[in-house]
């Protein structure tokens, strides 16, 4: 049988496997986990579950819808080509428009060969939404695929399929018949464009400072990113809006109307960014996009990327920044609960992380009050102990409160944060706040 009929599933790897150590001591892996999982990806004939197993499942749902003569069924359905028959059940979405290539498509559906009444094949059977790619060719049968290419979302409908666009002359005995047609019952659910994540791979380098030739593009890879986020691959969707920001940015505009759809582009981009970055713990990298975001929004950024730009704060230590940031978007949606409850959050942390830090800075300093720094001079051993513990955490670093002290006081907690291969300094964003952070030390 020609391999082509067959689906198959991949899967990517957190790290590449490296040769030398699977054929030495052996080498473990990851497996990047997707909302998709195999058997939804999947459409094989030999994996197909019992029905009683499945006691959760409406019989009446798994009947064939006939069980008389194909012939005698296509009298009644309208020929989309030679090897396709359909005739709609139910209409689908008429404000949507039929499915297309490069989207990510959920159906329901059963196969049933000519004069049976139950199904070969069914995804009810395995009590699951089987999902697929359009136009990448070897992930569903063809036959499939081309009677799902011709409906709309929530539509459903039955259609004859001939083996030619199925399992072919040979078929796979006693499962699969030899020229055996198909009644395939189908229902779409839902579909997502997937975009390209070749979109700039075949543009050629005279054509890449060209809006007309670039912004098409440029929507391929926003949406192809998109698609990634909604299954969990924020770093390839990092890199997709990532690709499609420097493609535009770099762009010549003709006109006030591609200056527009080049601004409103960038901006969407950029607040994707954001989410994937917080979703990747890289808050420097949303503070970053967010000064370009103020650049193009002319200082107005949307809610949801003050939202973006307080949780990144946050996750900073950066506590009374983030608490104005999260102030202002709930300023643009007063009624918004998730900003309220950041914000209710905030206040806590930070009425806490007063009291604590006035109380540490109390017990360690209080000894060198008024007293000169001398070399070789020991330090607290209440902040002794705190430093230790953060230099034992996995942070990278730590906001300390400025409190009322003297000259002399900061000078102690200096110099005992460089004994332990740390550095203290005035935080670039608010300065009553002191930043200890680890040195780059292997």
């Amino acid at each position: 049988m020609e391999e082509e009929n067959y689906a198959y599933c991949t899967q990517m790897l957190k790290e590449p496997l490296q040769l030398e150590k699977l054929v030495g001591l052996g080498s473990q892996f990851e497996v990047e986990q997707s909302p998709f999982s195999a058997g939804d990806d999947d459409f094989k004939v030999d994996e197909m579950d019992d029905s009683e197993n499945c006691s959760d499942v409406d019989e009446e749902e798994l009947v064939s819808p006939w069980t008389q003569s194909f012939e005698e069924l296509k009298k009644c359905m309208v020929p989309i080509n030679a090897n396709i028959f359909k005739r709609v059940t139910r209409e689908g979405q008429q404000d949507r428009g039929q499915v297309p290539d490069k989207a990510r498509v959920a159906v329901r559906y059963s196969g049933y060969w000519e004069g049976e009444s139950s199904p070969f094949d069914s995804s009810l059977l395995r009590r699951n939404t089987f999902y697929f790619e359009t136009g990448a060719g070897c992930d569903v049968l063809e036959g499939l695929q081309a009677a799902v290419l011709t409906m709309r979302p929530y539509e459903m409908a039955e259609f004859i399929i001939s083996y030619k666009l199925l399992f072919h002359e040979m078929g796979c005995p006693p499962r699969i018949k030899p020229r055996a047609d198909a009644l395939f019952k189908i229902e779409v659910l839902h579909f997502t464009f997937i975009g390209d994540s070749d979109a700039f791979a075949e543009m050629s380098a005279a054509d890449r400072d060209k809006f007309a030739v670039v912004y098409p593009k440029a929507l391929d890879m926003y949406m192809h990113g998109k698609d990634c986020v909604k299954r969990y691959r924020h770093h390839n969707a990092v890199t997709a809006f990532e690709r499609a920001v420097s493609s535009l940015n770099y762009c010549r505009l003709a006109n006030d109307e591609e200056e527009r759809k080049q601004i409103d582009l960038l901006i969407t981009l950029n607040q994707n960014l954001m989410i994937c970055y917080n979703k990747l713990q890289h808050p420097k990298r949303v503070c970053i996009t967010m000064k370009a975001l103020r650049s193009l929004t002319e200082n107005k950024p949307s809610c949801k990327a003050l939202y973006q730009e307080g949780c990144a704060l946050s996750a900073l230590g950066e506590y009374e920044r983030a608490r104005c940031i999260f102030m202002q978007a709930q300023a643009k949606q007063p009624d918004n609960k998730e900003i309220n409850v950041k914000i209710t959050d905030l206040d806590k942390t930070i009425q806490k992380y007063k009291v604590e830090t006035l109380e540490i800075w109390t017990r360690a300093l209080s000894a060198q009050k008024y007293k000169h720094v001398k070399e070789g001079t020991k330090c607290n051993a209440s902040l002794e102990k705190l430093l230790m513990e953060f230099r034992n955490s996995e942070k990278t670093s730590l906001g300390l409160l400025r409190a009322v002290y003297m000259n002399s006081d900061i000078e102690v907690l200096s110099k005992m944060a460089k004994e332990h291969k740390m550095k203290l300094s005035v935080s670039p964003i608010d300065e009553k706040v002191f930043t200890l952070s680890k040195l780059n030390i292997n």
